[in-house]
């Protein structure tokens, strides 16, 4: 089931639910002390270089939410986002009740297939983070109106459900709330559907853990807690779960990153999140050798151990209340929803801090370009994640099924630039050989600067859209050695300067 366009009425709700949640008292957590990798205390995704990756892309695809289990994409269409887009990550939709049809029976035919779909991602140099995709909890819970959980693992205990309109409210009918109970085990009836879920992605990670395209792997689409929200959810139930995951895929997979999402209710719209410590296995050594520093390290003020091994990402979405209620984002509205930017920054910051993570927006966007400020809204969020240097994935790649002008994805199905698409399509750096320290792009200007850290290697890569540099671009850089693709539109920089920080501004020739 593709997640529908949002409607007046489903905006109206988020709307109301975002004031009320900002009205109400809410703990955010303490931030910690801040990790070393990076100024503003958040760590960075890094490649096998070393090199801090800002990952860019979209979600493919609302349209693999359906009974196959597939997005609509062909292999042109994978090479139209890097070419127009400049994508370096997709967050690829992937469903339980695909790959587990039956209880312990896995369907590897289907894995098979998204294999496939990933080496068209490979073969352009794109990243793929594997998202295990729910809304709803799953098609069997109530009448078709949610994706992600097989029927096996649906039990309703025979409560009613009817789809609601807006389709967000479906998720309080009865028999969705106690699918839900019953998966997280508060019923205490059924330990056997989370256990089955740890190992399905034990059976995927071990699949995937060899593809070089395979940056990662997000765990949950947008967790729900049933009956249990906000901290009778997060830290009691989702986070042992997460761990639970976490310590099985460590035993097939060492290497991938792991994206661990906060519960969307109220998170989304900027509240803070109660998720607690992930423990990283494959840190486990390096973290040993740190406590065998604790004498050295006494009587300095170093009061917490950082593991920069460990590769788990806060993998936050964003959207907003009333970006779309008709008045788009204009007047009271647009206020409104500067205060949520405020709030989500923020909170979403603090959280990435204690949890001594990086942070990557996993979901963002979703508003119609026919709505007035829809352009300005987009730049803003896309300012704001310059700003935080931290990647995001758009939500969608997917054109409206009718054929007519769709207003939501950047690229229409023959690989062409969308009014969304033309000022998404904006210069970033792909990697950086060190700590990005600023990002920032103003009309046509493109401006980074960075800080170089022990053990990284390569050259900085920043992608230039054609539509704004079409031809060589103008560079002033405190480092002289440096290459322009103009086939990938991509310009190289090593760190050749002696001193540690270092700056480029790109303008177009």
């Amino acid at each position: 089931m593709p997640r529908p366009a949002v409607s007046r009425s489903v905006a109206a709700a988020r709307l109301a639910v975002t004031a009320l949640l900002i009205a109400a008292p809410a703990a955010v957590p303490t931030a910690g002390t801040a990790s070393a990798d990076q100024g503003d205390g958040l760590r960075q995704i890094t490649d096998a270089q070393g090199r801090a990756l800002l990952l860019h892309g979209m979600n493919t695809a609302g349209s693999a939410k359906g009974p196959s289990g597939l997005p609509w994409i062909e292999r042109r269409n994978v090479a139209a986002e890097r070419q127009k887009l400049g994508s370096n990550v997709v967050r690829y939709i992937v469903q339980w009740k695909n790959v587990e049809p039956s209880p312990g029976r896995y369907d590897d035919r289907y894995l098979d297939e998204v294999a496939q779909r990933v080496a068209w991602y490979r073969e352009q140099g794109i990243n793929v983070v594997l998202d295990m995709h729910q809304d709803i909890y799953g098609p069997s819970a109530c009448k078709g109106a949610g994706n992600g959980a097989p029927a096996w693992a649906t039990i309703t205990d025979g409560l009613p459900c009817t789809p609601q309109s807006p389709w967000v409210l479906t998720y309080l009918q009865p028999a969705v709330l106690r699918a839900y109970d019953n998966f997280w085990n508060t019923t205490g009836r059924h330990p056997e559907l989370m256990r089955h879920y740890v190992a399905m992605w034990k059976h995927v990670a071990a699949r995937f853990a060899n593809d070089p395209a395979v940056l990662g792997y997000d765990l949950m689409n947008e967790p729900f807690g049933g009956t249990k929200q906000f901290g009778f959810f997060e830290a009691p139930v989702l986070t042992p779960f997460y761990q639970r995951i976490v310590t099985a895929i460590r035993q097939v997979d060492r290497n991938r990153w792991i994206f661990l999402e906060p519960q969307a209710l109220g998170v989304n719209e900027g509240l803070g999140t109660s998720l607690g410590q992930i423990r990283d296995p494959r840190a486990r050594a390096a973290l040993t050798k740190l406590l065998g520093q604790r004498d050295r390290l006494a009587g300095t003020g170093l009061t917490r151990l950082t593991d920069p091994s460990s590769r788990l990402v806060l993998a936050a979405h964003f959207y907003p209340g009333g970006v779309d209620i008709g008045g788009g984002y204009t007047g009271m509205l647009k206020t409104l929803v500067q205060a949520e930017f405020v709030l989500w920054r923020q909170n979403m910051t603090d959280a990435a801090r204690r949890l001594n993570t990086p942070l990557w927006i996993g979901e963002i966007g979703a508003m119609a370009f026919n709505q007035p400020g829809a352009a300005d809204y987009t730049r803003d969020w896309l300012s704001m994640a310059d700003d935080l240097r931290v990647g995001w994935a758009y939500w969608s790649n997917d054109p409206q099924a009718d054929g007519s002008s769709e207003t939501f994805a950047p690229l229409d199905r023959n690989g062409d630039l969308t009014e969304v698409g033309k000022v998404v399509a904006r210069p970033f750096a792909r990697a950086v050989a060190g700590t990005p320290t600023k990002t920032s792009y103003t009309s046509g200007t493109f401006t980074l600067t960075w800080r170089t850290r022990p053990g990284t290697s390569g050259p900085t890569e920043i992608w230039l859209p054609p539509t704004v540099y079409p031809g060589t671009p103008k560079v002033t850089a405190s480092d002289h050695t440096r290459r322009w693709d103009p086939t990938n539109h991509v310009l190289s920089i090593w760190n050749t300067s002696a001193t540690t920080t270092h700056t480029v501004t790109i303008t177009p020739s």
